[in-house]
Order: C-alpha cells, then sequence, then structure tokens
C-alpha cells in the first residue's frame, strides 16, 4: 500500500505540477487566421465609423452590407480613411475571412493551466509571461498589462474570456524582452461576447469576439485587428493596425514608434516671420522641425503643440488629426505638418508659392551578410514655377548631405529647369529606416518634402521604395478662392515591385486614378508612374499631404508630397460715406471747404485764449 500510496503521490504530484507550473507545460499556440490575417477590422452586420479613424489593413463585411464612416466603401463617406489595405465589402475575400475566422476561434479554446486561471482578477498592474490565460466570465484591464516575451521572438498568448472584455481609459498592453520579435503578431483574445476598448486605450492583439460587437471609445487604438464573427464593429476616432509579422525584418526596441514635425511658413500678407520663429513641442517636450524623435508605443495620441504667433494661423495636415493629434503604434514613422499663413495687411496679388520634391534611394537596398556602408543618393526636383533660395537638406541619421551637381549657372538658387544632386554615406549595424527633409523658400513661403528608405542589415530580403509627387493646377487663386485640381503621381524607385498601392490626401478626396499600371497586374513596377487626380473648391490659403503606399517582401512603405496653395484674403472695404463713386465731390469745391474750416478753427482758438 505505501507503494501504491508512492506511485499515486508521484502521479499527483506531476498532475499538480503539470496543472499549477509553468506556463510552457501548455504552450500558447498561434492560430491560422487565413484570409483573415489581413483585416484591421472585419464585422458580419454592421462596420460603423465616426470620427476621423485609420486603418492599416484590410476593412470587411460579411454577410450583411452596411459599411458607414469610410472612404472607398458603397456608401464612400468619410471621415474614415484606410492608410493600407482594401475594403472587402460582402464580397468572397470576407466571406472567406469570416470562415477562416471562425476556425480560428474554435482553434483559440487551448487548455489553461491552473495557475493561469485568472478568473475575477483584473490585468492592470500584471506582468504575463507567455502562455494561456482564462476567464471563466469577464475580463477587465484597468492601467497597465506587461508581457513579458522572456526574449523570445515567437512569444505566443491566448487569452480566454467566457464573456466580455473590457477596458478602463487609458488603458495599455506593453510589452517587455522581447528580443528581435514583433510585439502585437502572437497575442490573442478569444472573447465570448462583446468587447469594450474605452478611451484612450492603446490596446494590442487580435480580438475575435464570438456573439456580440466589438466596440473602440474615442481615441482608443489598437495594434491588431478587431473581428467580430457575428455582430457589430464600432469605431469612433481611432487607429488600428495589423501588425508586421516578419521578425527577421525588425530591429532596434519594439515598444517605440517616431514622431517628426514639419513646419512651414507662409507670408503671403507681409509677415517676416522664418521657421525658428514657432518652438515646437510633442507633449510638451520641445522638438525640432524636420527632425525624428523616438516615442513609447503603443499610445493612443501624442499632441503636437507650437508657440503661437497672434499674427498667424496654425493648421495641421499629414499624420495629424486637425488638433494636432497623433496616434502611435509599434515601428510607425509619422510625420506632422504644421503650417503658419499670416494673418496681415491683404494683398490683391497672392504670392505664388515654391514646390519641391525630393527622392532618396540607398545603395545596395540591403546588406545581408551584415552590417556594411550605404551610401544615399538624393534627387531634389523643382516642381513649381518659382526659383528657390536657402535650400537645405537633412537626413536624420546621415550627415551631412552633399551637393554634388545640379547648379549649372552657379547662382545659389534652385531654378525650374534644375535637378540638384546630393550624396551622403553611413555604416549600417542594423536595418535601418531614416527620412530625409527637403526644404526651399520663395517669395516668403516654405515648402518642404520628405522620403523615407530602409536597409536591411543581415537578411538576404530587399525592402521595397515608394514616391509621390504632387501639383496643384494652379498656385495662386484671388480672393474668394476657387476650384484647384491636384495631379498627384506614384512611382517606384526601388527594385521589386509594389503591391496594395494606396493614395490618400488629408484635405482631397476621392482620388481618381487616371492611368499607369502598363500591363494590368496591379503591382507598381519600378518602370511605372501611377496618375491620379483630385479636385476641391478652397476658400482661403491651404497646404494639404498626400500619402502614398505600397507593400512587398513583408514591408509597408509610404511617402509623404506637400503643397501649398495661397488664396488672396478680401481686402477690407472703406467705411461708406453715403457718397458713391459716381458722385464724388469736385476738388474746385472740396479746397476752398476745407480752407475755410481751418481758418475757423484757428479763429476760436485764439479767441478762447483772449479770453
Amino acid at each position: 500500500m505505501k507503494t501504491l500510496t508512492g506511485v499515486f503521490g508521484v502521479i499527483a504530484l506531476a498532475l499538480t505540477l503539470g496543472l499549477t507550473g509553468p506556463s510552457s507545460v501548455f504552450a500558447a499556440t498561434a492560430p491560422s487566421l487565413g484570409a483573415a490575417a489581413s483585416f484591421a477590422v472585419l464585422g458580419a452586420t454592421t462596420v460603423t465609423n465616426t470620427g476621423s479613424s485609420t486603418l492599416s489593413g484590410d476593412l470587411g463585411l460579411s454577410p450583411n452590407t452596411s459599411i458607414t464612416g469610410f472612404f472607398g466603401t458603397t456608401a464612400n463617406e468619410g471621415p474614415g480613411v484606410l492608410n493600407t489595405g482594401t475594403v472587402h465589402q460582402t464580397d468572397g475575400v470576407a466571406a472567406q475571412a469570416q470562415i477562416d475566422t471562425t476556425a480560428a476561434y474554435a482553434s483559440l479554446d487551448q487548455i489553461c493551466p491552473l495557475a493561469n486561471d485568472l478568473s475575477g482578477q483584473d490585468l492592470g498592474g500584471k506582468i504575463l509571461t507567455p502562455g494561456v490565460y482564462c476567464f471563466s466570465s469577464s475580463a477587465g484591464l484597468t492601467g497597465t498589462l506587461t508581457l513579458d516575451a522572456q526574449g523570445d521572438p515567437n512569444a505566443v498568448w491566448v487569452f480566454k474570456v467566457g464573456t466580455t472584455l473590457t477596458t478602463g481609459p487609458s488603458s495599455s498592453v506593453v510589452f517587455t524582452n522581447s528580443g528581435s520579435g514583433t510585439p502585437g503578431c502572437n497575442v490573442f483574445w478569444r472573447v465570448g461576447t462583446a468587447a469594450t476598448l474605452d478611451s484612450s486605450t492603446a490596446f494590442v492583439g487580435t480580438i475575435i469576439a464570438d456573439t456580440q460587437a466589438i466596440t473602440l471609445v474615442t481615441s482608443a487604438s489598437l495594434y491588431g485587428r478587431a473581428i467580430s464573427r457575428v455582430a457589430a464593429v464600432t469605431l469612433d476616432t481611432n487607429a488600428i493596425a495589423v501588425p508586421v509579422c516578419v521578425a527577421t525584418f525588425v530591429s532596434g526596441p519594439q515598444n517605440e514608434g517616431t514622431i517628426n514635425v514639419v513646419k512651414t511658413v507662409i507670408n503671403d500678407n507681409g509677415g517676416t516671420k522664418t521657421v525658428a520663429d514657432f518652438p515646437l513641442f510633442v507633449n510638451g517636450v520641445s522638438v525640432v522641425s524636420g527632425a525624428t524623435n523616438i516615442f513609447s508605443a503603443p499610445a493612443p495620441r501624442y499632441n503636437v503643440t507650437e508657440t503661437v504667433n497672434p499674427n498667424y494661423v496654425g493648421t495641421f495636415s499629414g499624420d495629424c488629426d486637425a488638433n494636432g493629434g497623433v496616434n502611435l503604434v509599434p515601428g510607425d514613422n509619422k510625420f506632422c505638418i504644421i503650417t503658419n499663413d499670416d494673418i496681415g495687411v491683404p494683398v490683391v496679388v497672392p504670392p505664388v508659392p515654391p514646390l519641391i520634391d525630393i527622392v532618396k534611394v540607398p545603395n545596395p537596398l540591403a546588406l545581408p551578410s551584415g552590417p556594411g556602408s550605404v551610401t544615399y543618393n538624393y534627387t531634389l526636383s523643382n516642381i513649381g514655377t518659382v526659383p528657390m533660395t536657402d535650400v537645405t537638406v537633412v537626413d536624420n541619421t546621415c550627415s551631412p548631405a552633399i551637393l554634388i551637381s545640379g547648379d549649372t549657372n552657379g547662382d545659389a538658387k534652385f531654378d525650374t529647369t534644375e535637378s540638384w544632386k546630393y550624396t551622403c554615406s553611413a555604416n549600417l549595424a542594423t536595418t535601418t529606416t531614416n527620412t530625409v527633409v527637403a526644404t526651399g523658400w520663395a517669395n516668403g513661403i516654405s515648402a518642404v518634402d520628405i522620403a523615407n528608405a530602409t536597409v536591411v542589415v543581415g537578411v538576404p530580403v530587399v525592402p521595397p521604395l515608394i514616391h509621390v509627387t504632387k501639383v496643384p493646377s494652379s498656385l495662386t487663386l484671388l480672393a474668394g478662392g476657387g476650384a484647384v485640381t491636384y495631379t498627384e503621381k506614384i512611382t517606384n524607385p526601388g527594385t521589386v515591385a509594389l503591391n496594395n498601392v494606396k493614395l490618400t490626401d488629408d484635405k482631397c478626396a476621392p482620388m481618381k486614378y487616371i492611368s499607369g499600371d502598363t500591363n494590368g497586374d496591379s503591382q507598381l513596377q519600378s518602370t511605372e508612374t501611377w496618375t491620379y487626380t483630385c479636385q476641391t473648391n478652397l476658400t482661403k490659403t491651404t497646404t494639404n499631404t498626400a500619402i502614398a503606399s505600397g507593400e512587398a517582401n513583408g514591408f509597408i512603405v509610404r511617402d509623404l508630397a506637400v503643397a501649398t496653395v495661397v488664396v488672396a484674403a478680401t481686402v477690407p472695404k472703406l467705411p461708406n460715406t453715403g457718397i458713391s463713386s459716381g458722385n464724388s465731390i469736385p476738388w474746385n469745391i472740396i479746397i476752398p471747404v476745407g480752407i475755410f474750416a481751418i481758418l475757423t478753427s484757428l479763429y476760436f482758438v485764439r479767441r478762447k485764449q483772449i479770453v
């Protein structure tokens, strides 16, 4: 009996350790999402958006038909936009994605160690290693949940929630010890009923809700996917980005993103200020125009501000919303364009603003054998109608950018007939994405353009490049404004074809594709130029930003183009004297009457002094 008891005791001890020991005993397994993997949002009954939500990934609905609040849908109503991705509104792709979602939901019903049963506990303040975690009913997150990958780039977390998943305002999910992995790729939330992310929550992972809706409250962000199997997805001014899950391409900290604030100044009414006269800040931290700044991510909102000048009106474009807010998820490279327009004495004939364009191409694009030297070649073009002065080219990781040719007449002016070429070399130890900002001035107005490029180190994969230009049909309009047509062209200065090419403009929609895909394969080849147009009516001076994006070899690349159209301010009218221009008083009457009035005034002044 003692022997049997000892045997059963060992078995019991082994079972106990198996059930209560480290979660690796029952390691979490990432499911196959199939066709659902590319979706940022996938609903079944409706997808509804209010506010300026942005998706980096596909948007879909099946089997019902109603998607509202997004450009590119059947209703084609904003303000929601897809930075990257495609709308699949009740089509075969969305239907297959829902089928694959059902399979993924079933496969997430994985064994949960007893020690990982968190029923009745709040996730806020917890540090969880990879594994399966369970809630018999509801799960809540108030504060910060930290996921510790323990250096495993392929770490997986599965959260099985019996009923509802709810977060508190400004809650977040963050990572530590992620090694070279891509946080967010392997975090899954299997939710029995509904999921609600409260305001300003910065959440991570693929949420698959079974029987009820997924709701993101104002300014909540999600680095992952929002998928409702049989119900709705409701958004309000949110940012959702599908993780780029290619671990070997990622280098550096995986809990960070960058924000680059770029200042433009318009002195079209007699102003004299420059970029340096407008100090810039992100969440109160001083930043320099054109410089890339690293911030923690994910984060629901960073606030871009400046020192206000009462004689200038500031507006935002690019990745900022109208109030200077920027959402940030890990790996993001965001740009916020701030334009300041003076409000001095209105001019009748508006000054012509400049337009500048820069292309950056690294050589080589990949260093498969490891660290090495890269030469960046920059081509600067004046695509406007006026020459520019004070031209600068600044790269955030390579300095200095040296002018090697282009100023053909040696006058230090960037003429419309010239193309200036710069070069810069750097030694790269890790995969690096860097940014160059070109600036030029004409007629008291600045023009900027931005270009990005990635060089892969240690992996035999070539990253893509993309480039966009934008030219308004008229650079100036008289008082009252009028119609402007923007012609925007996307090219591929790299060596690999681009898929899923998208183009958006923050102050003009929709973009109309005109031509360029010569072989009809929906891929942007290095030999092609895709042309788009967009028309809008402008009533005031406007700076807007076009953003082009594409995908290849596991990378999503973007490029920006910025253009200003100057609209003359309305000249204030003179006070109404009651005398029309057709009934003016003759000078032979005005002069004598004026002399009489002066003499009369002098007489009464003198008389008062005598008395």
